[in-house]
């Protein structure tokens, strides 16, 4: 008779509210977690002038790979993530981003909580809102890191 070992899968978990973006590595008994404050990071790229879209995104990507390699060590990390925006970048309220795929060295992990909500206050006029259907932006976003 035959043993078979269990060899445990990584994990990634992420769950985010309007303070916080909490990532968690998971493998076996091993976990790391690592948050996001988004109000200290907003204020410190607005403060100084930065680019707050491509700056967040590079964080997020980040601290997704620091989460999974204290668990799961690699190499390269493939992320593969869309982001959605209700109206033009510069008047945006609200932008989705949606987690599709994640490797680990060829491996795809599982992802648990794989939708990031980014809101603001919406100061937008009545009209504007009426028609933001139309300039609503979409960008599929392919990174290896």
């Amino acid at each position: 008779m035959s043993e078979k070992t269990f060899i445990p899968q990584p994990i990634l978990k992420i769950k985010s509210d309007p303070e916080i973006i909490r990532v968690v590595g998971k493998k076996g008994g091993d976990v790391s977690i690592q948050d996001i404050n988004l109000q200290f990071i907003m204020a410190t790229l607005w403060w100084e002038g930065n680019p707050q879209l491509e700056t967040f995104f590079n964080i997020m990507e980040l601290t997704i790979k620091r989460a999974l390699q204290e668990v799961h060590p690699h190499e390269k990390l493939v992320l593969d993530y869309t982001y959605t925006a209700n109206d033009t970048l510069e008047d945006a309220s609200e932008i989705m981003v949606e987690i599709e795929n994640v490797e680990a060295d060829g491996e795809v992990l599982k992802v648990e909580g794989d939708i990031i909500v980014l809101s603001g206050n919406d100061d937008r006029g009545f009209f504007k809102k009426l028609t933001s259907f139309r300039r609503k932006v979409q960008k599929n976003i392919h990174q290896e890191i």
